[in-house]
C-alpha cells in the first residue's frame, strides 16, 4: 500500500515538474501589443522579446490570415549588472487587422521558443472615432464648388488636424475614380493653428485644382494620412530601452468622402470651343501708333487673353489666318503661362502678329470675338475687340524712278539732242582712240569684283554648313542623353529621377514652349503615355516605395519617341485642341 502511494506521489511530482518546464519554455518568448483595442484602419505593434541570444527570426506566416504585416524591426541589447551579463533580443512587427471583432494573434515561434497567443479587439473605424472633432488626429477634405460643368475648375482642399506630435507621415492625393480628371497641385503646403471645441490643432493644408473631363455624379476616394505618432506617456518597464528611447506607433486616418456633380455642356452654348471660366479678358497693344499705316511697313500687334479658372492650354488662338483684306499677317509663336495661387489657376496666352499693309486707302481690321461660359453667373458671355479702320498711306517711291527737277520744268530739246548724240558717239569714234575709250580696265575690274563676290559667298556657305550640323548634332546628343538617363531611372523604379529627366527631355523637345510639369507634358502626348505620366505624378506623393514601376512608362515612352522620330525633317507636330467642343 505504501509502495502504491509512493508511486502515485512520484507520478504527480513528475507531472507538475513537466508542466512547470513546459510553461517556462512556452513563456521564454514574451509577446505584447502596444495597445488594445485598435481601430480597423489603424496600425499597431506586436512586440516579441526573449532573454536569450538567438540568430533566428520569428515565423510570421500564421499572422497573414488576419493581419497585414507592414514591417519588422529587430534589435539586441547587452546588460551587465554586478558582473552578471544578460542578453536580450527584441522584434517589433507593425500590423494592421483585416477584420473587426475579436481577432487572435496566434503563438509565434523563434528557434524552438513559442509565445502565448493574444486576443485583440478590433473596432470599426467609426467606433474608434465617433466624432473627428473630438479626436487628436483627423483629416478633412472639401471641394468648391461641388456642382460644376465639365472642364470647369474645382478647388479641392485637404487639411490634416493634429493635436499630437508626429514623427513622420504622408498625405495621399484626392482621387475621383472614373471621372477622368486633370489635377494640378497649387503651390506648397500651408501650416497654421486653429482651435476646435477648446482644443488647439496644428493644421497642414494642401490645395488642388481639378478639371473634370466627364459629366455625371462622382464620389471621391478619402484622403488618407499614414504616419507615426510619438507616444506621450512612456512608463518604461520590460519593453523600454534606455532613457533616450522615443516610442511611437503608426496610424492611418481617413478623411470624409465628398461627391461632385458634373453637368454636361449646355445645349444653348453657341461658341466654337467650350471654355468655362470665372473671368475672361481680351486686350491689345501696338508697337507704334496704329492711326495710320504705310504700304509695306510692318507694325506689330500684341493680343493677350487672360482667364481665371483655366490653364493657358485651354485658351484658343485668336487668329490663325496669314492674309486679310489689305494686309499680310505674320504671327509669332504664342507664349503660354499659368499663374497658380490659393484661388486656383489663371492662364494667359500672348500672341504677337506683324501686320504689313498691301494697298493704300482705307483698310478695316475686323472685330475679334470670343464666346465663353461664365461659370460664376452660369451663362454665356462674349469678349471682343472692336473693328478698327485705318488710313494706309502709299509706300515710298523707288530710288530708280526719274525725279522731277525742283523747278517743275521738263528737260529741253538741247538736252535731249545731246543725249542722243552721246548715245551714238561710240559708233563714230575711230578705233584705238585713247581719249574716247576706257579700254580693258573696266572689264578687268568687273572680273575681279565678281571673283571677290563669289569667294565671299562660298566662304559664307561653308560657314553655314559647318555650323548647322554642330548645333543639330549637339541637340540630338542632348536628347539621346536625357532618354538614356530616363531609361535608367525607369529600370531602377526611381520616380524622382524619372520626373527630372522627363522635364529635361521636354525642354529639349519643345524649346519654345517648355512644359514645367508632368501634367503639361501629358497634354502633348498620346493617351497611353499621358496616363502613365499621370500615374508617375501621383506616385511622387505616395508613401509606398513600391507604388510605381517604371517598366510601363518606359515602354510607352519608347513607342511615342519612335513614332516621333519617323516624321520627315521639318515636319511639325499639329496638336489637337486640348479641350475640343
Amino acid at each position: 500500500m505504501n509502495i502504491r502511494r509512493f508511486k502515485l506521489v512520484l507520478a504527480l511530482c513528475m507531472i507538475v515538474l513537466s508542466a512547470f518546464a513546459c510553461g517556462q519554455a512556452f513563456a521564454a518568448l514574451q509577446a505584447q501589443v502596444d495597445r488594445n483595442p485598435v481601430a480597423a484602419n489603424e496600425t499597431f505593434n506586436l512586440i516579441l522579446q526573449t532573454a536569450e541570444s538567438t540568430s533566428g527570426d520569428p515565423d510570421l506566416s500564421a499572422l497573414k490570415n488576419d493581419f497585414d504585416v507592414l514591417g519588422q524591426n529587430k534589435s539586441s541589447s547587452l546588460q551587465i549588472v554586478n558582473g552578471q551579463a544578460s542578453r536580450s533580443t527584441r522584434w517589433q512587427v507593425s500590423l494592421m487587422a483585416k477584420h473587426t471583432g475579436e481577432v487572435q494573434i496566434p503563438a509565434i515561434s523563434v528557434d524552438g521558443q513559442t509565445s502565448a497567443p493574444i486576443t485583440l479587439k478590433v473596432l470599426e473605424a467609426n467606433q474608434a472615432q465617433t466624432s473627428q472633432e473630438s479626436s487628436d488626429l483627423f483629416v478633412e477634405i472639401s471641394a468648391e464648388p461641388q456642382t460644376v460643368y465639365v472642364q470647369q475648375q474645382v478647388i479641392v482642399t485637404a487639411r490634416l488636424y493634429s493635436a499630437v506630435n508626429l514623427s513622420n507621415g504622408s498625405l495621399s492625393d484626392p482621387g475621383f475614380p472614373n471621372m477622368d480628371a486633370a489635377t494640378e497641385r497649387l503651390g506648397n503646403d500651408r501650416s497654421f493653428q486653429t482651435e476646435r471645441r477648446g482644443k488647439t490643432y496644428n493644421v497642414t493644408e494642401r490645395r488642388y485644382a481639378l478639371f473634370p473631363q466627364k459629366s455625371g455624379q462622382f464620389a471621391g476616394d478619402p484622403v488618407v494620412f499614414d504616419g507615426s505618432v510619438i507616444d506621450q506617456n512612456q512608463n518604461g518597464g520590460f519593453f523600454s530601452f534606455g532613457p533616450f528611447a522615443q516610442a511611437s506607433h503608426r496610424t492611418r486616418v481617413r478623411s470624409n468622402v465628398i461627391t461632385l456633380t458634373v453637368k454636361p455642356i449646355p445645349a444653348n452654348y453657341s461658341g466654337d470651343q467650350w471654355l468655362p471660366v470665372n473671368k475672361l479678358q481680351l486686350s491689345e497693344k501696338w508697337s507704334a501708333d496704329p492711326t495710320t499705316f504705310t504700304v509695306g511697313e510692318p507694325i506689330t500687334r500684341t493680343l493677350e487673353e487672360s482667364a481665371s479658372g483655366a490653364t493657358a492650354a485651354q485658351l484658343p488662338a485668336l487668329t490663325t489666318a496669314t492674309t486679310m483684306d489689305g494686309f499680310k499677317l505674320y504671327p509669332d509663336q504664342a507664349q503660354l503661362t499659368d499663374d497658380k495661387n490659393d484661388s486656383g489657376i489663371s492662364g494667359k496666352r500672348v500672341q504677337k502678329i506683324a501686320y504689313i499693309p498691301t494697298r493704300s486707302g482705307s483698310v478695316t481690321l475686323p472685330a475679334i470675338e470670343m464666346k465663353w461660359w461664365d461659370a460664376t453667373a452660369g451663362k454665356e458671355q462674349v469678349a471682343n475687340l472692336p473693328a478698327r479702320t485705318f488710313t494706309v498711306l502709299p509706300g515710298k517711291p523707288s530710288s530708280t524712278a526719274a525725279e522731277t527737277p525742283p523747278g517743275g520744268s521738263s528737260p529741253d530739246a538741247a538736252t535731249l539732242t545731246a543725249s542722243a548724240n552721246a548715245d551714238s558717239a561710240p559708233a563714230a569714234l575711230a578705233p584705238g582712240s585713247a581719249k574716247t575709250s576706257a579700254g580693258w580696265w573696266p572689264w578687268l575690274s568687273l572680273m575681279l569684283g565678281c571673283g571677290w563676290c563669289a569667294t565671299l559667298f562660298l566662304w559664307w556657305r561653308s560657314r553655314q554648313k559647318n555650323k548647322k550640323p554642330k548645333s543639330v548634332d549637339a541637340h540630338i546628343e542632348s536628347l539621346n542623353g536625357s532618354i538614356k538617363q530616363l531609361k535608367k531611372a525607369c529600370a531602377e523604379n526611381d520616380r524622382s529621377a524619372a520626373k527630372n529627366w522627363l522635364l529635361g527631355w521636354a525642354r529639349l523637345q519643345w524649346p519654345q514652349e517648355s512644359p514645367v510639369s508632368l501634367t503639361a507634358i501629358a497634354h502633348r502626348c498620346n493617351p497611353g503615355l499621358a496616363d502613365a505620366l499621370t500615374e508617375l505624378d501621383r506616385a511622387l506623393y505616395s508613401s509606398s516605395e513600391s507604388a510605381w514601376q517604371g517598366a510601363k512608362l518606359w515602354a510607352l515612352f519608347s513607342d511615342h519617341n519612335r513614332s516621333q522620330s519617323k516624321k520627315k525633317p521639318g515636319q511639325t507636330e499639329v496638336l489637337n485642341p486640348l479641350y475640343p467642343l
